[in-house]
């Protein structure tokens, strides 16, 4: 009982500190985004969410979510010193990371094309478009961040982020006052992205430097290496996380492809409103997974249960309160934001709200099953659910606007969540029988 009482003190006390950063993100978010509609227009600011999320789009299919492979098979080897076997695990993860920056940048090149053609964009806005790809590799720092994350290094996360936020804050009221268009402020937020990396990055190899004499270049020496069912693991996670992370820069496109911009934009907000209300329970999955990991080396698994149980509560809890909170100052917030009144967004973002509560109830369940070994189960699961998903979200936002777009993100979600909970059941009884 004391091993548990000591993962949740851990896992509170680096949640607390990420809940710092995001506050002052979420501040510096709602000026920025506030200022920036009021200097684009609803319209415009829908082009630059819609080009943003292109760029996205590019980055995340490409991603090898290699923070989780370096924390599965290098956390064991960086509390035991074991120099040898973390630089090779890092290097393996550089390598992905290497690879998906290649195709990050050929699928948003690609995406803007097809895209571009598809929405009548004009020529100008297609090369702003291009020129925004180019950032697309350094929306993703997976083996930086894995390294943050396995060293405990969380306290540095709310730096990352407030100096990105910060930066951005600036640059929008900047063109604000110089009443200058799309084209710069496309321009702040990719520098926004560069800084953002450029800290990870920095961050991470000064900690393996000074702990393991690290140097990074040595990675591209030996392209073959893998411990036996990296490559599989790696693999099967990134595609249930690829599919998780695509789903809401894929329903920004549908919406704007049959609605327009400015209802893209109406969509983007409201998801993200509902996002930021849950953002501080959210923190819990970048925190929980490390103490899961290791938990497992240690073969607790009464203890992990026990965690995964007890946090599934908590987040539950949360889920209520939240929803009340939706209902009396959604809309507020969204007036606030946008600077227009839109009817139904109260509706919208209860709707969205209701949508993160099932993905935030997934928080817990999934680290379990990864960790126990039944990452294809996800991965299985997610690639079906999204194959409905799609194909619903447009015929559904074609025939009933934005409220077909929420309703049926909220259905995915809710999907998923029931999914794996009825994976966890049906795995229950079997976990640590075979790894003892």
């Amino acid at each position: 009982m004391s091993g548990e009482r000591s993962v949740f003190k851990s896992i509170f006390k680096n949640v607390s500190v990420l809940t710092l950063g995001r506050i002052a993100n979420a501040l510096c978010s709602f000026i920025y985004i506030a200022v920036a509609v009021r200097a684009l227009g609803l319209s415009d600011f829908g082009l630059l969410i819609l080009i943003h999320s292109l760029a996205s789009t590019g980055s995340v299919l490409s991603r090898m979510q290699s923070w989780q492979t370096l924390i599965r098979f290098g956390s064991d080897s960086f509390n035991s010193n074991d120099t040898d076997l973390l630089h090779r695990v890092v290097h393996f993860c550089i390598r992905l990371d290497t690879l998906s920056a290649a195709f990050a940048i050929v699928f948003g090149l690609v995406g803007v094309q097809i895209y571009g053609h598809t929405a009548n964009w004009s020529a100008h806005v297609r090369f702003l478009a291009d020129l925004y790809v180019c950032v697309s590799p350094l929306m993703y720092s997976g083996w930086a961040n894995g390294i943050l994350r396995m060293a405990g290094k969380f306290h540095l996360v709310p730096i990352i982020d407030s100096c990105a936020a910060i930066a951005k804050t600036f640059g929008v009221l900047l063109g604000y006052v110089l009443h200058l268009k799309l084209g710069y402020f496309l321009f702040v937020w990719a520098m926004t992205i560069v800084i953002d990396y450029g800290f990870y990055i920095y961050y991470a190899l000064d900690i393996l430097h000074r702990k393991f004499k690290f140097r990074y270049f040595r990675a591209f020496r030996h392209w073959r290496w893998q411990l036996p069912g990296m490559w599989q693991f790696t693999r099967a996670a990134s595609i249930n996380q690829t599919l998780g992370n695509i789903s809401g820069h894929v329903a920004t496109l549908v919406v704007g492809t049959g609605l327009g911009p400015a209802e893209a934009a109406v969509f983007r907000v409201c998801r993200q409103i509902a996002d930021g209300i849950v953002t501080p329970a959210q923190l819990i999955s970048p925190v929980l997974y490390p103490e899961l990991v290791r938990m497992r080396d240690r073969q607790d698994w009464r203890g992990l249960k026990r965690v995964t149980w007890k946090m599934f509560g908590v987040l539950g809890g949360l889920s209520v309160a939240l929803l009340l909170l939706s209902a009396f100052f959604g809309s507020t917030i969204f007036r606030f934001l946008l600077h227009v009144h839109v009817h139904h967004t109260s509706l919208y973002i209860s709707i969205m709200l209701l949508a993160a509560v099932f993905s935030l109830l997934v928080i817990p369940l999934e680290p379990l099953l990864i960790v126990v070994g039944h990452v294809k189960f996800l991965m299985k699961n997610r690639t079906a659910v999204m194959a409905i998903y799609f194909p619903a979200l447009y015929v559904l936002t074609r025939h009933f606007g934005l409220a077909g777009a929420c309703l049926s993100t909220a259905a995915c979600n809710a999907t998923i969540l029931l999914s794996q909970m009825l994976g966890v059941w049906f795995f229950y009884d079997r976990i640590g029988k075979a790894e003892r």
